[in-house]
């Protein structure tokens, strides 16, 4: 749905997927039936915050002044988790388990 960028935060609140001005929200599902949802600044290689096993997350890495106001517009309230831009694209790309399973398998400590 197209919406403008001053309403994005009423969708992202309810997980609805969204097209403002460079701005987007989409659910994301797995081959498992697993969901998460990613809001993005300006395309893929920037999500902003996703919602995965209940917990949002956000990118914690500054960026341009407009990704700054698109943050406030989709901040979603509530307390999130601070990741990098690197993290945010894995989580978004695979959801939450996905990056347990890829650090298990590598040996890394959660």
């Amino acid at each position: 749905m197209k919406i403008t960028n001053r309403d994005a935060r009423k969708f992202v609140q309810q997980r609805l997927p969204f097209q403002g001005s460079n701005l987007f929200a989409h659910t994301r599902t797995s081959e498992d039936g697993t969901t998460w949802y990613v809001v993005y600044s300006y395309g893929p290689h920037h999500p902003l915050f996703v919602w995965a096993d209940g917990i949002w997350f956000e990118n914690e890495d500054r960026f341009s002044v407009t990704t700054s106001k698109h943050r406030s517009q989709t901040h979603p309230l509530c307390p999130t988790v601070p990741l990098s831009t690197e993290w945010m694209q894995r989580l978004a790309r695979g959801g939450y388990w996905a990056i347990a399973k890829e650090r298990i398998l590598q040996g890394v400590a959660a």
